[in-house]
């Protein structure tokens, strides 16, 4: 753009204030005549101005400073569409594109053209160069900065030109040879700023692209040629080396031969002299020729040279050198060393030119008849087959040289494998035994040997000699193996090894159930195995002896035959003793027992426990408790618990015990429960009120029989109102015939030592002068009590004698019979004889 049309523009934004367009094109477009060119354009308008209300195409315009307008030829104006038909515009007034594409360009079409913007009350003014040639312009290629073999690259063409209605394409050739399509990649960019045809060749360098043309053309689609770029490979490449001989590769020993090393081609320049190499060893020789004078059969071979430059090292391909001459011989094999019976291969191997065409072998310097090939199998060979071989071979040159020996060693495992005893004794369980793993032949010499038994944890190795230092019992056989490459096992050996009786044990035999009392028992003592077999038997109970013989027999057993029973079984080696065998006899319940704690004499109110014990298998399962008198007190198991006993509860107790066999029964235990010195103070409290109740009674009663024996002499057989009978009860301490009672004191609750007298009155007859008694009982009778005094010979575990019949207390019942009353005057009194 030039200054004048910048300064339009600066005027245009200032005067018009139009700097608020943003409009993207092209700086140039490309085109040859004929063909069609697309001008890519956007814009947008930061007053956010969408639509265009005009868009003209001026071809080189000019600015009007007069009237501030653009004058030039008008190729197309969107408000008069038939000024040019040559332009289609592509882009749309409203969505802020203005792109055009221009049909059948000319030569004269070449210029500044002038893209004239209107909306609104802005405007904006934008130029594009287009360049119109009269033909088609040369594709432009992109090489990578260096080339070298081997190396991958991908080369572009393109050109800046794109027209849809006349397509064109871009083509590729290499060495004048169209590459393969797979190789190439086309596109096209159209962008507003620039437009953009380009093609893509990818291949590998080869050091024979050196110098090679790579050409890139654009053509129609029809195949007519439009222009061609053509450029020239450089290839930067190691030397490469061919080697040609003179006067040729084969030749006979003795004669001479030259090799030359030819250099194909090197880019850069080589580096140096050449280097030469007989199958990859290096010959003391530089240059361009190696010239062998002579020749002999050992300078046959592969021979190649190699050259160097800044890209490396560059090395020929090589080349064989033959030299005609009689066989060399030589004896080969897989293993000279073979197990017998496999399969040995021996090769005569030769060298020799041309190759061998008869063989000769030989073993131990005699021939092998019907040998002629160059191999010699033995399918299964033996141990007459070892020793020494040598071989000859034959071809056009003459007979070669016999080959030098070569030994076949044919090997076997040890041969008469066997097992020996070092100390020949008999061998007794725990003994030190020494034994030996021997044998008759070998190639080679055994070196390892193995050792396996079933009593053995692990094999024991590299030993001649296998040393037990304590031998089991059930040590039956012993096998060994003799190993060199093969191993050979010995015949198992049996070890007769002696020992005591094994797991000694009783056996029940009958019953086979449950044994009890009265059953007949037999035992047997049982063992697994002894050597030698003769054995003895005996038996222990509890320890000690108890019998000889196998078996233990009872016609009727009893629980004292109980006990831990085992046998001892003897052999001429020693003893084994069995586990204690337990005898356990089942009865019903025996020898019962009862204790009482805290004892047989205990004060009142103290808890007593009473514990039944008793002998019996199986245990006794059910007790039962019972008192003095007989009577079931309950099933409290094997203790019975008295909590605060009396003195009521003195007296003889006694159990059962019951398991499934029977019931058995205790002896009585006598429990005496005696007063506590509190109750005694009470007791004789009480007992002397009433002591004196009665001895003041007896005396009123004394005074009233007076006076009323008195009256009934003076009176004529009075009638009889009330009477008196005294009625004298008199109790013995009867025998008790259900068990014994020995008490230690006295007791009138218990034995109903204690006689009442009952004083009954009429309703209505005082009795006595004094106010009459109120009776507070329902009967109004009262019963008075007597406290004896204890007899002194009675004491624990004695009887106390029977009293005199006079020393009897007698207790007097006072009762009135009939109705009457008698007379006030006439008061009488009964006594009642108080005995002490």
């Amino acid at each position: 753009m030039s200054l004048l049309h910048l300064s339009i523009l600066v005027a245009e934004c200032l005067v018009l204030g139009l700097c608020y367009w943003n409009v993207k094109l092209p700086e140039v477009l490309y085109a040859w005549q004929g063909t069609c060119v697309q001008i890519p354009c956007s814009y947008n308008n930061i007053r956010g101005i969408r639509k265009l209300d005009r868009l003209i195409l001026f071809h080189n315009p000019s600015f009007s400073n007069a009237n501030s307008s653009f004058y030039g030829t008008v190729l197309f104006d969107t408000n008069d569409l038939s000024e040019n038909k040559r332009i289609k515009f592509l882009g749309h007034q409203r969505e802020e594109n203005c792109s055009m594409l221009i049909l059948q360009v000319q030569v004269t079409d070449s210029g500044k053209l002038g893209l004239r913007m209107m909306a609104e009350h802005d405007k904006w003014m934008s130029y594009v160069q287009l360049n119109v040639t009269e033909s088609a312009p040369q594709p432009y290629i992109q090489l990578p900065q260096q080339l070298h073999e081997f190396q991958t690259v991908t080369v572009t063409c393109f050109v800046n030109h794109f027209c849809p209605e006349d397509p064109v394409r871009l083509l590729w050739s290499l060495d004048r040879q169209e590459p393969l399509q797979d190789q190439v990649k086309n596109s096209f960019s159209i962008e507003t700023q620039s437009i953009l045809m380009e093609s893509k060749f990818t291949f590998s360098l080869d050091w024979m692209y050196h110098t090679k043309e790579l050409a890139c053309s654009l053509s129609q689609t029809d195949g007519q040629l439009l222009s061609k770029k053509t450029l020239k490979l450089d290839v930067k490449h190691t030397p490469k080396i061919m080697i040609k001989a003179s006067p040729h590769l084969e030749v006979k020993e003795g004669e001479s031969v030259t090799l030359r090393c030819l250099l194909q081609s090197s880019n850069p320049e080589i580096q140096g002299s050449f280097s030469w190499f007989k199958d990859e060893t290096s010959v003391q020789n530089s240059g361009e020729h190696l010239t062998l004078s002579n020749v002999t059969w050992q300078q046959a071979g592969n021979y190649c040279c190699e050259a160097y430059n800044e890209m490396g090292r560059g090395r020929s391909e090589p080349v064989q050198l033959q030299v005609r001459h009689s066989p060399v011989s030589k004896v080969l094999s897989a293993d000279f060393k073979v197990m017998e019976n496999r399969t040995v291969e021996l090769t005569c191997e030769t060298v020799a030119y041309p190759p061998p065409t008869n063989f000769t072998w030989y073993h131990a310097e005699k021939q092998v008849l019907g040998e002629v090939k160059q191999k010699l199998r033995f399918q299964a060979v033996n141990r007459m087959q070892a020793g020494q071989y040598t071989c000859l071979a034959e071809n056009s040159e003459g007979r070669g040289e016999v080959s030098e020996k070569a030994w076949l060693d044919v090997q076997y495992p040890p041969t008469g494998v066997s097992v020996t005893i070092v100390n020949q004794t008999p061998i007794q369980e725990g003994d030190s035994v020494t034994l030996s793993c021997s044998y008759e032949q070998s190639n080679p010499t055994p070196y390892s040997y193995s050792w396996r038994a079933q009593f053995l944890q692990k094999h024991r190795i590299n030993s001649q000699l296998l040393t037990i230092s304590s031998i089991p019992w059930n040590a039956e056989s012993v096998t060994c193996w003799a190993c060199n490459d093969e191993c050979s096992q010995a015949t198992p050996l049996h070890l007769d090894v002696q020992y005591a009786p094994r797991d000694v044990k009783v056996i029940l035999l009958t019953p086979k159930a449950d044994i009890q009392s009265k059953d007949q028992v037999h035992l047997r003592c049982d063992f697994s195995s002894s050597h030698p077999a003769d054995v003895h038997y005996s038996w222990t109970q509890n320890g000690k002896h108890f019998c000889e013989g196998r078996y233990l027999n009872w016609s009727s057993i009893s629980p004292e035959d109980s006990g831990l029973y085992s046998c001892l079984v003897t052999n001429s080696i020693g003893e084994t003793r069995s586990q204690e065998w337990d005898l356990k006899i089942q009865y019903p319940p025996r020898h019962f027992q009862v204790s009482i704690n805290p004892g047989d004499t205990v004060m009142e109110k103290t808890n007593v426990v009473l514990t039944c014990e008793a002998d019996a298998n199986p245990a006794v399962d059910l007790y039962t408790w019972f008192d003095w008198k007989g009577q079931k007190i309950g099933d409290f198991g094997p203790r019975l618990i008295l909590w605060s006993v009396t003195t009521h509860q003195s007296g003889a107790y006694w159990c059962h015990g019951t398991n499934k066999l029977g019931t058995g029964k205790s002896d009585s235990a006598l429990l005496t429960v005696y007063y506590s010195p509190e109750t005694i103070g009470k007791r004789t409290a009480l007992g002397l009120g009433v002591c004196l109740a009665v001895f003041f009674l007896a005396l009123l009663g004394v005074r009233c029989w007076k006076k009323i024996r008195g009256e009934q002499n003076f009176q004529e057989q009075p009638r009889r109102q009330g009477s008196f009978f005294i009625r004298n009860k008199k109790v013995r301490r009867p025998q008790s015939t259900a068990a014994p009672q020995y008490l230690g004191y006295y007791n009138p609750a218990m034995e109903e030592r204690i006689n009442y007298a009952t004083l009954q009155f009429p309703a209505r007859a005082p009795y006595l002068e004094t106010t009459p008694v109120t009776l507070q009982t329902e009967d109004q009778s009262v019963t008075y009590s007597v406290l004896q005094k204890p007899y002194r010979g009675d004491y624990e575990n004695v009887m106390p004698p029977s009293l005199p019949e006079d020393e009897g207390l007698h207790y007097s019942e006072l009762i009135q019979f009939g109705e009457g009353e008698r007379l006030p005057v006439q008061e009488g009194v009964e006594y009642v004889t108080l005995k002490y």
